[in-house]
């Protein structure tokens, strides 16, 4: 029988839609030949799948991504009771020494988040896994899958993260090396820390051996050498890339194959041959001094931002047996020569020479001057005069002195960025205003943003006819209702407990950590399972005591923690993460109420714990000054009199000149500062009451 010529169009049509987006076109048609006649799991094919997938073939890197998707789909048809089929694929991929369904898995699986490697067991995780992109996997249905759905899997095919496998089919080195060539890099020379050395460097090696081998070879590669990296032209802002400029920001983003892991390179320069620049001011007001060297970082900010990050998550950990929600700076360098046309320009060279700004030269330097004169009046340092041009560029390098850290741990999927992407607005935002769009285009990108924030995502049955219609309809999709309601929960819970945690060991981070712009989601594999975690980012405004503070500054604390207070939970105008979280997952007023309370009980909970841990704990004690411990009851105390008092209206003259004798043991100075500065910040005080009373 003759084929009819309606199958010989859908096959025509399909293999078209590769074209554009596959070069080895011969390829990829017998590939996509193969995979779409096949109605059941077969060996032969998975075994070719492989082979394409590790480019043993010489297949391109966009054709080896598509095997792995079409290896997953192959996986997936496997049924459940098919030991062997599974032995086959699992013996394959290297998780297995030997064949056998007796055979254990290795060990190596379990820091990937699963929990077993046991055969039989491991099957149903592994299983649960891949199946996070059903949603793709249910929509082929050999030649006659609809042409949309046929390029929502190749599009899948492009996000590497997103293919399971592909970090048993994609070496490392390859992988650090297509992630270095699509960056511009110079000299540059790894940074000692100067303050607290170990237990910085005792926070990044446990990061890194927390880390499957597959990423942590790959972020070895990247700051071993100490050199530097700068974004390219190459490098896009499309969510999930293997390397990833996140829009509105100057750091590079690195997600590798098959990954829930992110690494951060803080920060990477600006696209175009001014990567460093220098702004004194932008619309008119003066930018903070941390933003004078525009694309770079400063030195000694990233020494303070890696000491306090490292000093906090270490305090966590010790008080609450778990790891913090912030990320771990991994190493830092110090910037030595800045990538100019394709070669690199000596730092100092770089801003004094009118040949390398040409027309921007004169605005450059104008600002550079400011910025000096700001430096010298702020105090920052004791800055010398010295004349000429190549004085007042060594006056600028001299405070900023440009560095770069790569971190681990972070999420590019901020929560300001969510709300946009979901808000009516979204596709305008994202996408290049130049470039045109089509509503599949924006339908796939909720999609790829609601599976980011609820782990394991069920699209709507309905067609996508405006933004707000489609992204609606998702929400209320049963399966994600139940998912959005219990992360929004469980994310408060999980920020009341870093609430708590903090006020407890008086620090604070000015709003920094707090910001919209600083807090992330990101969907993780643990447990067996997907699951979504908050991420707290930016903690260069932290104040955290050291060994040798032996109090701390309750003026500068509880302006600190008011300020973390307003960003987090929202004050007049400021939205605050928490409502971004509340417009993220549209949950009803009882839901947000319930967080609330939860958020609360939380914070009280890890107040309580890490108070008694700091007085307890021998291995907790040693970070702080013996002073600052001692005082901590007398501290509690006076808040719960001071909120009593404010409650019953009696924190008059008469109350303080009779409180102040309870107190005389710690000096008249040590009670009218601290009661002072909780006059000041009483109505502060008073909404956190539920932690002291």
């Amino acid at each position: 029988m003759k084929p009819q010529p309606a199958k010989n169009l859908r096959r025509e049509n399909l293999l078209s839609i590769c074209t554009p987006r596959f070069p080895d076109h011969a390829q990829t048609y017998s590939l996509v030949e193969e995979f779409l006649d096949e109605e059941t799991f077969s060996k032969r094919l998975c075994g070719k799948l492989i082979g394409v997938a590790r480019g043993t073939t010489g297949a391109s890197w966009n054709l080896r991504r598509l095997a792995v998707l079409m290896l997953e789909h192959q996986v997936l048809k496997i049924p459940a009771k098919s030991l062997a089929d599974f032995d086959f694929i699992l013996t394959e991929l290297n998780l297995k020494e030997q064949p056998g369904s007796t055979e254990d898995l290795s060990s190596s699986l379990l820091k990937e988040g699963y929990t077993t490697t046991n055969f039989r067991k491991f099957i149903p995780e592994f299983r649960r896994k891949l199946q996070r992109l059903d949603r793709l996997h249910v929509t082929i249905d050999g030649w006659l899958t609809p042409e949309e759905a046929f390029r929502d899997f190749l599009e899948a095919s492009r996000s590497d993260c997103k293919l399971s496998l592909a970090r048993y089919l994609f070496t490392a080195t390859e992988v650090a090396d297509k992630i270095i060539e699509q960056l511009r890099v110079s000299d540059g020379a790894r940074d000692p820390d100067p303050v607290e050395a170990w237990l910085i460097e005792g926070e990044a090696r446990r990061a890194l051996e927390r880390l499957p081998d597959f990423e942590a070879t790959i972020l070895k590669r990247l700051y071993s050498s100490g050199r530097i990296y700068w974004v390219s032209d190459a490098v896009s802002s499309e969510l999930n890339s293997l390397v990833e400029y996140p829009l509105t920001t100057v750091v590079v983003t690195i997600k590798p194959p098959g990954s829930n892991v992110e690494f951060e390179i803080k920060r990477a320069g600006r696209k175009g041959n001014y990567a460093l620049n220098v702004v004194y001011e932008r619309g008119g007001y003066a930018v903070a001094p941390s933003h004078r060297l525009d694309g770079g970082d400063m030195q000694w900010l990233l020494h303070h931002e890696t000491r306090a990050a490292a000093k906090f998550s270490t305090v966590y950990r010790l008080v609450h047996s778990t790891e913090t929600p912030i990320p771990t700076y991994i190493s830092r360098s110090t910037i030595y020569a800045v990538p100019v046309d394709g070669h690199e320009v000596q730092t100092l060279i770089y801003f004094t020479d009118p040949s390398v700004f040409e027309d921007q030269f004169e605005r450059m330097r104008k600002a550079m001057a400011q910025g000096v004169a700001a430096f010298r009046a702020e105090g920052y340092v004791q800055l010398h005069e010295i004349p000429g041009d190549l004085g007042l560029t060594a006056q600028f390098i001299s405070v900023v002195t440009p560095a770069q850290t790569i971190i681990t741990g972070t999420s590019s999927f901020r929560l300001d960025k969510i709300s946009y992407y979901l808000c009516p607005k979204g596709p305008r935002y994202y996408f290049d205003p130049n470039a045109s769009y089509s509503n599949d285009d924006t339908r796939r990108f909720v999609d790829t943003v609601l599976e980011e924030i609820l782990g394991v995502y069920v699209p709507p049955d309905v067609a996508y006819e405006t933004h707000e219609q489609y992204v609606a309809a998702a929400l209320r999709v049963a399966q994600n209702r139940r998912r959005a309601d219990a992360n929004f929960l469980g994310l408060l819970e999980e920020i009341g407990t870093l609430w708590g945690t903090l006020i407890g060991i008086r620090a604070y981070t000015r709003g920094e950590s707090f910001v919209s712009r600083n807090v992330g989601l990101r969907s993780v594999w643990e447990g067996g399972e997907w699951k979504i975690k908050i991420i707290f980012m930016d903690h260069d405004a932290m104040g955290i005591l050291g060994p040798d503070d032996n109090d701390f500054y309750p003026a500068d604390t509880l302006y600190g923690l008011q300020l973390d207070e307003a960003y987090l939970w929202g004050r007049n105008s400021i939205i605050g993460s928490v409502g971004h979280l509340r417009r993220i997952y549209q949950v009803r007023d009882d839901v947000y109420e319930q967080g609330r309370e939860l958020a609360m009980t939380a914070a009280k909970k890890a107040y309580k714990k890490t108070r008694r841990k700091l007085l307890t704990d021998p291995k907790l004690r040693p970070l702080f000054h013996e002073h600052f411990l001692n005082r901590l009851d007398d501290c509690d105390d006076l808040v719960r009199r001071f909120l009593r008092a404010r409650a019953n209206g009696s924190a008059n003259d008469d109350w303080k000149n009779k409180i102040r004798k309870v107190f005389d043991k710690t000096g008249p100075k040590w009670f009218d500062t601290h009661i002072k500065v909780m006059e000041e910040y009483a109505s502060f005080l008073e909404r956190q009451s539920f932690l002291f009373l």
